[in-house]
């Protein structure tokens, strides 16, 4: 009979855990991502010294447990507006959907224009809250030094080109809308929870909801 016992809370205990990888699954969200420039008459000498960019480890086109496709929605209305105000021009408008995993297992997602303008990534993770990582060069005064022969040991060129650099972090909340705020390249994200995508079951989960609301941080 305790055998029958311990047996039978075993597989209870099993069960539950399989439940509850199956709901951790089910914890993914549509990220949309819009990148515009801002036109301004601020002054090149303003812009930091280019350095190495740093790119993401997956795509918005990849499929795998990480990242998924998915067409533009929630965001195309405000990318239109964008693209009809003559002070504004987009860049980059993308979405896709992802789990929420812990800031060292998140990947970051590779941000490139068509135009070969923007560059960089966002990581999306979660620490307490759900934060977003932006980290974006507008090579509007060319690209970073690839010549080290003319470049210092950290491979910036001494005399390079200085181009805008948006670098925030901020605590965001879901199906809200967050900009980042920079006096040439700007950007917007929005975050909604969906179902977990049926071809991306993770080997190992990890799962993240959202709070009702979240103040925002930005560091530079």
């Amino acid at each position: 009979m305790k055998t029958d016992s311990r047996f039978a809370r075993f597989a209870v205990a099993v069960a539950m855990m399989m439940l509850s990888c199956s709901a951790y699954a089910q914890q993914w969200y549509h990220v949309e991502l819009v990148v515009f420039e801002r036109f301004s008459g601020a002054n090149t000498e303003h812009w930091p010294m280019m350095g190495q960019i740093r790119n993401g480890t997956v795509s918005p086109q990849m499929a795998n447990n990480y990242i998924q496709p998915a067409a533009v929605d929630s965001l195309a209305g405000v990318a239109q507006r964008l693209k009809n105000a003559s002070n504004y021009r987009v860049h980059f408008h993308k979405a896709w959907q992802q789990p929420m995993l812990s800031k060292a297992s998140a990947k970051g997602v590779q941000v490139s224009s068509a135009n070969n303008l923007v560059e960089g990534q966002i990581k999306l993770y979660r620490v307490n809250y759900l934060h977003a990582d932006i980290d974006l060069w507008f090579k509007e005064n060319g690209a970073e030094v690839s010549n080290w022969s003319t470049a210092s040991p950290d491979g910036v060129e001494l005399g390079g080109p200085r181009n805008p650099h948006l670098a925030q972090i901020r605590r965001i909340k879901k199906n809200e809308l967050i900009y980042f705020d920079h006096p040439r390249l700007a950007a917007i994200l929005q975050i909604s929870p969906v179902a977990a995508p049926a071809a991306a079951v993770s080997k190992s989960p990890e799962s993240y909801s959202l709070p009702d609301t979240a103040n925002s941080d930005a560091a530079q």
